[in-house]
Order: structure tokens, then sequence, then C-alpha cells
């Protein structure tokens, strides 16, 4: 059993010694990727310097004492590496073995690698990947392929990329990559989700669609929030926006004519006249055939004449029209719909007491008129707007200072920690009682031992022992009172007292019993010391 509770007594000192000697570590750098890592983790340890890795390999943990000296180091060895490598790539080879289709490799890697570092600096985005399809004219081919481009954007979980920035981002790769158009560059996140797509294509028109969709909700919901936040407060508002876009494109012609609107635009008039003269005899011969002037006037026949006139007029008129031609195109806002909710208000009483009133019907109104003017609101397309005042659930009904970290939150926090030193207080514990105070105790028990045997052995010049026992001319009254009080405490220790006439109070029988020894030991010394007790005495 004793042998059992040493052994664990030593282990339980050995684990516990190394917890406590164990140095805290602090996260060096995280969304590290494993071949990284792993760069950074080698640095470090051939520099001499602990370090913890997480188990999917993406935090490096180090001492803290150890920060300045291993970033500083780092820095040095160029990690972490900003994403993929840029034009410092060609100064990492040399130019011996270098052959074209590696320097082109290389080139099309410092391009993507110098793109990738660019979109990094925009707000919102914390890492970017390009990549470039840059194709070489073929043998005997007189078109040269297009290049294209696709960037892969992964932004911050407070953040959306609109479809402006997205422009920006297109137009900034276009223009770093020769002969290369904006339209043939493809933004699209992380979250699967096309941004924009490349312009030609109709695989891609459905994932345009739904990121136009997803774009325009997102932009109303932000300057829905913003405006309403600055009345109803931070965290007082949810907003929740449905917009319908269209899906195919379609181009609609209406044409409409104003009757109130004619104009003159021409007018056509023509006349004419017609004459006819008739005879009234029946007969044919060749008088009547002879004209008048030739004829003579008493020969010539009785007859009729008669004449006629006819106008007409033509007027051409111009109606008024209108003519209007509408294009639809695929992700245009067809309808939008918007649900609003915010928090009622909270007043704290006189007595401390916090009591929750609806907003009133006044200034939901005000709140649904700002709604409208945000989204562009149109009645003719269907557009809808709800605002609504509800009680949120989640709402502290405590108003004034923020709640602080309560005690269980800090052991919760701390446990290792406070373990770590009631530990150290216990191993200290245990080497005070069971290591020190028993040297302490042997230490003092010694002293004494030597003190008693030094009274014995070398008594006073007057002899009497070295306890400064008097000589007996020096006995005073109280003599028999103060042998039978130090006879009694000599009693009590279990060693008998015998009476020696030139001692004051008697002497134990274990110091001259040592006495004895001493003298049957080393009779040479014990005469050394009788000679010098003579010679002091003469």
């Amino acid at each position: 059993m004793l042998g059992g509770v040493g052994l664990a007594l030593m282990l339980a000192l050995f684990f516990g010694v190394q917890q406590v000697t164990k140095p805290v570590y602090n996260t060096l750098y995280s969304g590290l990727s494993p071949s990284e890592a792993s760069e950074i983790v080698g640095t470090l340890e051939g520099a001499g310097i602990q370090v913890d890795v997480s188990s999917d390999s993406s935090v490096v943990s180090i001492p803290k004492s150890d920060f300045a000296t291993a970033r500083m180091m780092l820095a040095e060895a160029g990690l972490p590496s900003e994403g993929a490598p840029g034009w410092e790539i060609f100064d990492q080879s040399g130019n011996m073995g270098m052959n074209t289709f590696l320097q082109r490799v290389n080139r099309l890697r410092a391009m993507e690698g110098e793109l990738a570092r660019s979109i990094q600096t925009v707000s919102g985005v914390e890492s970017a990947r390009v990549h470039l399809v840059l194709p070489e004219r073929e043998a005997f081919s007189r078109d040269r392929a297009t290049p294209k481009a696709s960037v892969v954007v992964r932004t911050s979980a407070a953040y959306s990329m609109d479809e402006e920035q997205a422009n920006a981002i297109r137009f900034l790769v276009s223009s770093g990559v020769p002969d290369l158009a904006p339209e043939r560059v493809t933004v699209m996140s992380t979250d699967g989700e096309i941004i924009l797509a490349e312009n030609g294509e109709e695989a891609s028109a459905e994932a345009t669609i739904q990121s136009a969709r997803t774009m325009h909700e997102d932009r109303f919901e932000r300057d829905i929030e913003k405006i309403l936040s600055a009345r109803v407060g931070a965290g007082n508002v949810r907003v929740n926006v449905a917009v319908d876009v269209t899906t195919q494109r379609r181009v609609v012609v209406e044409e409409s004519f104003d009757p109130e609107q004619q104009v003159v635009r021409s007018t056509e008039t023509q006349s004419s006249t017609e004459e006819s003269t008739s005879n009234e005899g029946n007969n044919v011969s060749v008088e009547n055939n002879i004209p008048e002037n030739l004829g003579g006037g008493g020969g010539q026949a009785a007859g009729s004449q008669s004449s006629a006139q006819e106008s007409s007029e033509i007027v051409n008129y111009e109606i008024g029209n209108t003519k209007t031609e509408t294009v639809y195109e695929p992700g245009d806002i067809r309808k939008v719909s918007v649900a609003v909710l915010v928090n009622g208000i909270y007043d704290r009483q006189d007595n401390g007491e916090v009591e929750y009133t609806e907003r009133p019907p006044e200034e939901l109104a005000r709140l649904e008129e700002l709604v409208r003017t945000a989204i562009g609101f149109e009645e003719g397309r269907g557009d809808s707007v709800s605002v609504d005042s509800l009680r949120f659930m989640d709402r502290s009904m405590e108003i004034g200072d923020p709640v602080g970290t309560s005690l269980l939150d800090i052991l919760k926090e701390n446990v290792m920690t406070i373990l770590k030193w009631l530990f150290v207080l216990l191993v200290v514990g245990l080497v005070l009682a069971l290591g020190v105070k028993p040297l302490i105790n042997r230490i003092f028990a010694t002293s004494d031992q030597t003190s008693d045997e030094d009274g014995i052995e070398a008594p006073n010049a007057d002899g009497s022992e070295t306890g400064g026992a008097p000589a007996p001319g020096s006995q005073t009254s109280s003599e028999g009172s103060d042998r039978q009080a130090t006879r009694e405490a000599q009693a009590d220790q279990g060693d008998e007292v015998i009476d020696v006439v030139s001692v004051q109070g008697g002497v134990r029988r274990k110091r001259i019993s040592s006495l004895q020894n001493m003298v049957s030991e080393d009779p040479d010394e014990a005469l050394k010391i009788l000679r010098g007790w003579i010679a002091q005495d003469g």
C-alpha cells in the first residue's frame, strides 16, 4: 500500500508539474491551408519554437512570449504567403534550365496571383482566386482565340457583394490581361452563386437571373434597414424583401392613334366643263355635214345646244399616333414585395419597471411611406409594402448598461487555469507537510540533544554543569523548593534524577551513563578535559 501510494504521488507530481510548466498557447494564424500550415510549422520548429496545430491544420498556436520573434522570422521567410505567388516567382528560380513552357506557366501564375492580391484589397473581400485562360494561336491559323477569366471571391460573413463591385472586379481583371474583354470574365462567390456570368452563354442565363434577384433583394433590405434604424434604433427592425424578376427577353410594340390630333397633309382639287349641240331634223344630207361658216345661214337647220361643269376636292389628313417599343431583359424587376417588422417602445417608469407599448399607427404610416420611397414603389406593377409593430422576443427587458460577465462564465473560461494553480498549491502544501516540516523537526531535535550532551561534558569552572547551575556556596533559601520542582519535571520525562553534592537540582542518570561511556571509550580525551579543569582552577 505504501508503494502504491508513493507511485501514485510521483505520477501525480510528474503530470502536475508538466501541466504547470506547459506554456500558454495563443493563436498565431488561423484559416490556413494544410500546405501553408506545414511551411509555417517547419520554419518555427527549425528555430526551436514550440508549435501547436489544430486537428484540421487551419490554426497554428505558439507560446505568447515567442510572438514577436515568430512574426519577424515568418515575415523574413515570406510566410504566410498571400494566396498565389506573384511576380516574385521569377526571383525564386534561376535562369538555368528554364525553357519556354515553364516561362509561360510562371507568367500565368504570376498574373493570377497579382490579380488575386489586387481583388483582396476591395472592401469586404477576404480572399480571391483568379483563373486565366490564355490560349495560343494555332499554327497556320488566321484567327486568334479569345482569352477568358473566372474569379472566385470569398466575402466576410456580414457582407454581400453587389453587382457594382462585381463589375469593378470584372474590369480590373480585363484591364490587367491583354485582349481580354470584360464580358468574358465570370465572377462568382464561394457559396456557388454566380454574381456576373459570361455574356453570350445560354447555360448561364438561369444563374444570372438568380444572381440578379438576390442582388436586388439584398440591396433593398440594406437600404430599408439603414433608413429605419435611424428612427427605431439598431436591432429593432427586421426586413424581408421578395423580388420577382423577368425570366425571358420580351419586346412589346404599342401604337395608338389620337383622332383629336388631325393635321391636313395634302389637298387635291379637280374641275371640268362640257358643251354639246344637237339638230332637230332627221334627214341625212350633204348640207348637214357642211360647216356653218361655209354654208348659208338661211339654209341651216334648226337645233339645240347644252353645257355641263363638274368640280371635286380631295383633302388628306395626318392623324397623330404614338408608337412605343418596350424591351424586357432577363433579370429586370417585375414586382417587389416588402415585409417590415419593427419593435415597440420600452419606457422606464418611475418605480423602475419597464413598460412595453406598441408604436402608434401614425408612425407606422410614416415608416411605410419611407419604405415605399426607398424601393421606388410602383402601384402599376403590383408592388406591396407591409409595416407592422410587434414585440421582439429576444429583446432584453432591462434598459441601461449591458449585463456584465457572470461569475459562472468566468469560471468556465478559466477552469483549466484555476485547476492548474490549485494543483500547484496542493504540491507546495504536500512538500511543506511531508518534506520541510519533518526536516525542521529533526534539525531542532538534534540541536537539543547536542545541547544536553555539551552540558554534561563541559561543566563550568566553579564545578557546575554547562546549564549554568551555581556552586554549592551560592545556594539560596529557595534551594529545596527549586530542587523539588526540578526533580518533579525530570520525573515527568521518565528519567531518574540523582543528587550530586556539587550540582544544584540533581543530575539525570542518563547523563551520568553517557559520561561513563565517554570516559571508558576515550580515556585520553577525558584525561585532557580533567587537566583543563584543574588548570582553570589553579
